[in-house]
């Protein structure tokens, strides 16, 4: 009983760090471990950042399995801003025949990838770890908010999009969580990334291998 109640404190005050103003950049984005969610203790590494590159920037991304809190804000129908703290994290990555032949299933309809292009088909998951607000939700979409970088920098059109199911589509309340699938097309065999922008000031780059 007392292990468990160090930890729910240690989780709280993590929370209560990351809760500083919204619309920072990638310095405002931190990580832990699944082996945290899961109820142990195991702090972030900042030895694991890449010269002076911040985490969740293009050089520096979110690793697959690792999940990122990140400083963002939800809105009223008024406008009116909250700051929120989402976990957001890459669970699974599929490309090419993998990818395409999954996204056939979804959705008979989906299209085959164009001659030197490949699917990528990316299974995220969403919190909303915290929030000023209990009364409105808070909202993501996959084609909104994310977008796929190749390695020279270019940024994918997404003029060709796939039906997944789940879709990465939500509008949910401070506490809950949610799973859904990204789809998008990178030229095949390209160590590309795919990035979240909060339209708020926070993009997060996240490695996709």
């Amino acid at each position: 009983m007392k292990h468990g109640k160090l930890v729910k404190l240690a989780v709280a005050g993590l929370v209560s760090v990351l809760f500083l103003t919204a619309c920072g950049e990638t310095e405002d984005v931190s990580t832990k471990s699944k082996t945290e969610e899961n109820g142990e203790e195991q702090s972030a590494k900042p030895e694991e950042k890449k010269g002076d590159s911040k985490i969740g920037s293009r050089s520096n991304p979110i690793k697959i399995n690792e999940m990122a809190a990140i400083e963002t804000v939800t809105y009223d129908n008024s406008s009116n801003e909250y700051k929120t703290i989402i976990e957001l994290s890459v669970e699974e990555v599929l490309r090419g025949q993998d990818a395409q032949q999954k996204l056939k299933k979804m959705n008979e309809f989906n299209e085959n990838a164009p001659e030197g292009y490949e699917w990528v088909l990316v299974k995220s998951k969403v919190k909303v770890a915290d929030s000023e607000t209990e009364d409105h939700p808070f909202t993501i979409d996959g084609i909104m908010n994310f977008k796929f970088v190749s390695e020279n920098g270019d940024i994918y059109s997404g003029d060709t999009v796939a039906t997944a199911e789940p879709d990465f589509s939500f509008e949910m309340y401070k506490g809950n969580e949610k799973e859904g699938y990204i789809a998008g097309l990178v030229k095949t065999g390209e160590d590309a990334k795919m990035e979240y922008d909060s339209w708020v000031g926070n993009t997060v780059f996240f490695d996709l291998k």
